[in-house]
Order: structure tokens, then sequence, then C-alpha cells
């Protein structure tokens, strides 16, 4: 059996076991890790509010690889009377030496992370509401020249500008159930990402959701992932690249509904002419989110994780009240 092989008695190496499972079941596939922002405490102990009292950043760490074992993935009694906490699964993680050679945990280039602590919550993806289609050019512009690869859209650019998918009337796609937005981008050259913008019932900007990132250069020939809120009352959030932290603001305009369907999908960059800008896997998700309660296991090879699920939103209530929900 191929997940027996080069695996010593006594020890798993729950990175690869991840890796051969990733093909043969969806149990096995790759989080978000987040962790709230700490805040600071003046001289009398009392916590310090507001972005001015934020000791420590928020970490929002896409691709950590997991198997995920729910025990209950939704209790609707529970959710009925209720409830706050509705679910619970066991989540397994390579072990942390494992975790902390990754990309955005390696502890050199990310200070702020050690381990996977208390409350600290695996973000994951419950079901794609809508994917951007990237295998072919159609409704796709930019500034400069597009081509794709069969996987990824390419843009060749001209200069400063814009990669953008959807049109003035033909574009017309559901995204209520979302509440989450994902993307990879992978840049050659010097291009610099400036903010991601989706436009809803309406292709100006009165009705778009806008993330402008602090803006910093891609690396080289590197696939980047952004995983980002989609909800209302989101104000701010992060991009990690290579561990280090970029702030991003989120701001909506006026006209703007989150039950409004998809019109448009921008990213904005600066870029030298011949730079290229490449796209894929951008898709608008609905999430679950798995907080830790408690360590079941703790060793060498892996880690087991107790997790429960708090109680979330209601689609059809979200569809009936609108963003005040």
């Amino acid at each position: 059996m191929a997940l027996n092989q080069a695996v010593k008695p006594g020890h798993i190496n729950m990175g690869r076991v991840i890796r051969q499972l990733s093909a043969h079941t969806n149990q096995a596939r790759k989080m978000v890790y987040h962790r709230p922002p700490i805040y600071g405490k003046d001289g009398y102990g009392v916590v310090s509010g507001g972005a001015a009292g934020i000791s420590t950043p928020e970490m929002l760490l896409p691709n950590l690889p997991v198997l995920v074992r729910p025990l209950i993935t939704k209790d609707y009694t529970l959710s009925k009377g209720g409830a706050n906490i509705i679910g619970a699964a066991r989540i397994y993680t390579p072990n942390i030496r494992t975790i902390k050679g990754m990309p955005n945990f390696n502890q050199e280039d990310n200070v702020n992370f050690d381990e996977i602590e208390g409350w600290d919550r695996f973000i994951d993806n419950d079901r794609t509401i809508y994917q951007v289609p990237t295998t072919a050019t159609g409704n796709w512009t930019g500034t400069g020249s597009i081509t794709t690869n069969g996987e990824s859209i390419i843009l060749t650019a001209t200069g400063d500008g814009n990669l953008l998918y959807g049109d003035d009337l033909g574009l017309t796609a559901n995204t209520l159930e979302a509440d989450r937005v994902r993307l990879k981008l992978k840049g050659s050259g010097s291009v610099e990402l400036k903010a991601v913008r989706s436009y809803h019932g309406g292709t100006n900007s009165a009705h778009r959701v806008n993330w402008d990132n602090d803006n910093f250069i891609l690396l080289d020939d590197n696939w980047l992932t952004i995983d980002m809120p989609f909800e209302s009352d989101t104000t701010s959030t992060s991009i990690f690249q290579t561990g280090t932290r970029y702030d991003v603001d989120v701001t909506t305009g006026v006209s703007f509904e989150y039950t409004d369907d998809l019109k448009i999908f921008r990213v904005e960059y600066n870029a030298d002419s011949g730079d290229t800008l490449e796209i894929k896997d951008v898709e608008f998700y609905k999430s679950i989110s798995w907080h830790v309660r408690s360590v079941r296991e703790y060793n060498d090879g892996f880690i087991i994780f107790n997790c429960v699920r708090t109680k979330g939103k209601r689609d059809s209530l979200r569809r009936s009240y609108g963003t005040a929900y």
C-alpha cells in the first residue's frame, strides 16, 4: 500500500500521508490558519481597544495541510436551541517542526507564529459558490495582452493597470452563500499588488467591495494564495507573503450589497512593460470555522486537535434579511 512506503515503524510522516491521501479523499486538504489580533494592556491590566491597541496583529495563513475527521459537521437541534457550538471534528496536522518549515509559518520570517493554541481556528471550504474561470480568455481584459495555459490567465503588462473578469452586461453570478474569497497570483519582474475589487449588482465603484492592501511586490515565479473575508462589517484583513503581513483595508461602495450577483472581479497592480501577472483558482466560497478546543495527541509525527464548529449565518435568512443579518 502506498501509504506504508518509507514510513518507519512507530513513526508517521503526517505531511506525506496528507499529500498521498489528498489524491483519494477530500478529507485531506489545505485550510487557512487564523489567530485574531492580540491587544495590549495598560498599567492596570486593562486590555486596550481599537486598532491602536493591537499589540500583535492577526495571523491569516493559507495552505496548512490537514486531515479532517468530522464527528458532527452541524447539529440543527443544537442550533435551534440557541447553542453556539454546533459541530465537532478531529483535525490532524504535521508536527510543529514541519509546520514551521512551511512558507508563512517559518518563525525566521514570521516571529509571531510559535504554535497552534487554544481557540485558534482552521478555516475550511464548506463548498465553492462560484469559481471564476481561468481556463479560457473569454471575458478577461487587462492592461496588456492576455493568454492562458489552460489553468491560469496570463497578462503581459504594458505598464500599471488592472486585470479583470466580467463585462457590463454578460456576467451574472450568484455569490450570496459565500463568505470568503480566495485567489492565487504569480508575478514576474516587478509586479506590485495594489488592490482586489469585486463588483456586485452594478459595474461602477458604488457597487463594489474593495480590498486595498499595503502595496508589495509579488515574488518572482511563486504562487501567492490570498484568502479574505467576504462579509458585512469587515473593515480589515491580511495578506501574508513569506511571513510578512500586509494590511488590507476593506471598504464598500454606497450601493454595494453582499446579496447582489457578481458582475466584475478585478485585480489592480503596478508593473513595468513586459512584466507578467498570472491568476488562477479564483473562488467565492462558504467557509466552516473549526476552533481548537484541546490537543488530543502531540508527538514527533503529528498533532491531533479536538475542534468545535461555531454557529454561522443561515443562507435563507441572509437572502431574506440582506446585509443587516
